[in-house]
């Protein structure tokens, strides 16, 4: 059976586990029900990034379901499938890998890019070959020249999609049955939290130790989380080797070419000084959200001492988790089941910050206890006050009543005229009967459309987010895109975005339970809510 994943990468750089499915086949239809599925899960907040494998039921499904997405293909995926689909061209020549490597990674633009690749099919002889054309035509998907714009958070490398298979590896196998793969993932997601929660608490407390005098690396030190300060840290020892020389100067662009040593090979950088635009050929920036060595070597001959300010994404900071505007969330939040999780999303928020010490433990215990009362009292004014209009129209009802008898007494007539009225009674006791059958609805009759409902030949499992704790979830800014999923984590950081986005997309979470087993009703008291998650737990 296939096992769908959605996922992505927190500001620690480790994978997030944004969802999952158990699926009958990969089909069109079935990947189109599973996208929709999650998306109506994560509010309907689409990724704007997403990286898959290359598939063409994959592609048809991502462009209905993400019409507004940039969808790539896994730069792994492809090169992991080159020994199996091309294994008689590899036999034939030994150099072809070496050849297809430096076409990929080695083209500086895309005219050359294009040079090199059809030299290389004349070379190999592949013109016919099904494989090599359809990546061509999907070449602006994961060739890394045409996706200079698209930051894709080190998700499409070789040693990012090997470390996310490896760590699912350890956990779940093909023969695995159903029960041990639920209890397995559970065991995955617990895992996950105490990683990042772990990291988190090293990155606050921890200072990481310099190893240079390098302004930027003392600069970043306090901004970055310790994971990527360490992949950053590399980068700026790495200067050292770098020696630039100045080709051209365009208006205010200046081009230099810098020749990495460690690295034996010549990148291309661009400066914009009105800007404070660096772009290097390596494309680091792009892929992994940092910047390289080639650019700040630049930056020094420039007689920059700091990182630009658009350089510096938040997702990868310290404060990548901070809360977002509050008006601007709150108009988001249309119905029950969004206000509730919202509230559950702020509160474990709230539980983090305030545990960290007695005198933040107070100032968050005395503020719950201070909402929950306003809270309490608001819902008992708001109740008071549909009884008193329920009491208002029968009081109405009875006075008109009363007056239509005096009148009615007054006449003369001999013979009796016929009365046609509405019976007041009749209407508040209707009015009170809907609003009892109401309350006595069972929450376990109602479904929350389209996140679990019945598939034809398709059979689904959806489990969302990591639970840190009592299973709710905490709210990752990503990817502003990731879709490899978050992006990629967001309106922020998400996990994948444009080149100055700082992520995946905005993902909000969501408790499990009421990811399938819950409409919108003003009705259901909190009480309700937490049965109804405990029977579906």
């Amino acid at each position: 059976m296939p096992f769908a994943l959605f996922v992505g990468v927190n500001h620690h750089f480790q994978p997030m586990l944004l969802g999952c499915a158990l699926v009958a086949d990969e089909t069109k239809a079935t990947q189109v029900w599973l996208m929709k599925t999650w998306l109506r899960a994560m509010g309907r907040q689409a990724p704007k990034v997403i990286i898959t494998d290359q598939d063409k039921a994959l592609k048809a499904a991502v462009e209905e379901v993400f019409p507004n997405a940039r969808h790539c293909f896994s730069l792994w995926h492809i090169l992991e499938r080159i020994p199996e689909t091309l294994a008689h061209v590899i036999k034939q020549h030994d150099n072809f890998i070496g050849k297809f490597n430096k076409c990929i990674f080695k083209s500086l633009t895309d005219e050359q890019f294009d040079m090199r690749w059809w030299k290389m099919v004349s070379r190999f002889e592949l013109q016919e070959n099904e494989w090599i054309h359809s990546l061509y035509e999907d070449r602006k998907r994961w060739v890394p020249t045409y996706m200079r714009d698209t930051f894709v958070s080190g998700m499409s490398t070789t040693q990012r999609s090997e470390s996310i298979n490896s760590f699912f590896d350890k956990y779940i196998h093909k023969k695995i049955t159903l029960k041990e793969f639920l209890r397995q993932y559970g065991t995955i997601l617990q895992s996950r939290y105490e990683e990042e929660a772990i990291a988190d608490f090293d990155t606050w407390h921890k200072q990481p130790a310099l190893k240079s005098p390098s302004p930027w690396e003392k600069q970043m030190s306090t901004v970055y989380t310790h994971a990527i300060f360490k992949k950053f840290q590399v980068e700026v020892l790495g200067v050292v080797g770098c020696h630039p020389k100045k080709e051209s100067e365009d208006g205010p662009n200046i081009t230099f070419r810098v020749d990495d040593c460690e690295k034996g090979e010549n990148f291309v950088v661009t400066w914009n000084e009105a800007k404070s635009d660096v772009f290097c050929s390596c494309l680091l920036f792009e892929y992994k959200g940092f910047l390289c060595r080639h650019a700040m070597i630049v930056l020094q001959m420039c007689g920059l001492s700091s990182i630009p300010s658009q350089y510096i994404l938040k997702r990868w900071t310290k404060d990548a988790k901070s809360k977002q505007s509050t008006v601007e969330g709150t108009a988001r939040i249309q119905t029950r089941v969004q206000r509730y999780n919202d509230l559950c999303t702020r509160a474990i928020k709230l539980g983090e910050e305030g545990s960290l010490s007695e005198e933040s433990h107070n100032i968050a215990f005395r503020a719950i206890v201070e909402a929950l009362k306003n809270c309490v009292n608001i819902n008992n004014r708001s109740a008071s006050e549909s009884n008193n209009n329920a009491l208002c129209l029968r009081d109405l009802e009875e006075e008109n009543q009363a007056v239509l008898a005096i009148k009615t007494s007054k006449k003369k007539s001999a013979s009796k005229k016929r009365k046609v009225q509405s019976d007041p009674e009749a209407l508040i006791v209707e009015t009170q009967d809907s609003l009892q059958q109401m309350g006595n609805l069972s929450s376990d009759g109602m479904t929350l459309n389209g996140y679990y409902g019945t598939q034809q030949n398709v059979q689904g499992l959806l489990n969302l987010m990591e639970p840190p704790h009592d299973g709710y979830y905490v709210s990752q800014q990503s990817m502003q895109g990731l879709g490899q999923l978050n992006s990629i984590a967001t309106s922020h950081d998400g996990f994948f975005g444009a080149q100055h986005m700082h992520g995946l997309g905005h993902l909000d979470f969501r408790p499990p339970g009421f990811s399938y087993s819950l409409q919108d009703e003003s009705n259901l008291r909190p009480s309700q809510l937490h049965d109804n998650t405990a029977r579906h737990a």
